[in-house]
């Protein structure tokens, strides 16, 4: 295939043409998409072990093209597939394990469907926001990796936060990111 999906730039792609009124059949893509899903639960029992991005990014494909990612797809014992559940607050490992991409991503992909957080739930919205918040670096900005800021995480970090008030810490965030423009903008 040519453009497989599933693949991350693929999906990004899709992504940006369904979001920009790009006129496409993304019926085919979906159903493409879905193989995908089932096939991973098939082999792994789940969508991937070890990134909970995989989740957020297949999530916000499926909300891009009109599909429903809370009910995407048939595990191999007949249940319905939720990404939103099991990617973000259901999440089966620690959200925080691929650094703090999983934490931001998870918050962007429950707020990208209006998703209500079951008062069981692993992970609450407030969970997402602390652990985002406390990953601040000490000159105000946020990096992938403890010590390091980066423009590009601190950007997700307030796009995140965003919904959830202008506090100190995106204050200190917005400062950090205005501190790193180059002249040439």
């Amino acid at each position: 295939e040519l453009f497989p999906a599933g693949d991350s730039v693929c999906d990004w792609l899709a992504i940006a043409m369904a979001l920009s009124g790009t006129r496409e059949s993304y019926s085919d893509y979906l159903a493409e998409l879905k193989a995908h899903v089932e096939d991973a639960y098939a082999k792994n029992g789940c969508l991937d072990r070890n990134k909970a991005t995989e989740y957020h990014r297949i999530s916000l494909t499926v909300l891009a093209l009109g599909g429903n990612p809370t009910n995407f797809g048939t595990k191999p014992d007949g249940s319905a597939i939720d990404l939103i559940a099991e990617g973000t607050y259901n999440y089966a490992r620690d959200p925080g394990a691929q650094g703090l991409n999983g934490w931001i991503w998870a918050l962007l992909t429950l707020d990208a469907g209006d998703t209500e957080v079951p008062a069981d739930a692993l992970y609450s919205r407030e969970d997402m926001v602390n652990a985002i918040s406390v990953a601040q670096e000490p000159d105000g900005g946020f990096g992938l990796v403890s010590g390091a800021s980066e423009a590009d995480l601190t950007a997700m970090a307030l796009q995140a936060l965003a919904p959830y008030g202008r506090d100190e810490t995106v204050e200190r965030a917005l400062a950090w990111l205005k501190d790193q423009m180059q002249p040439d903008g």
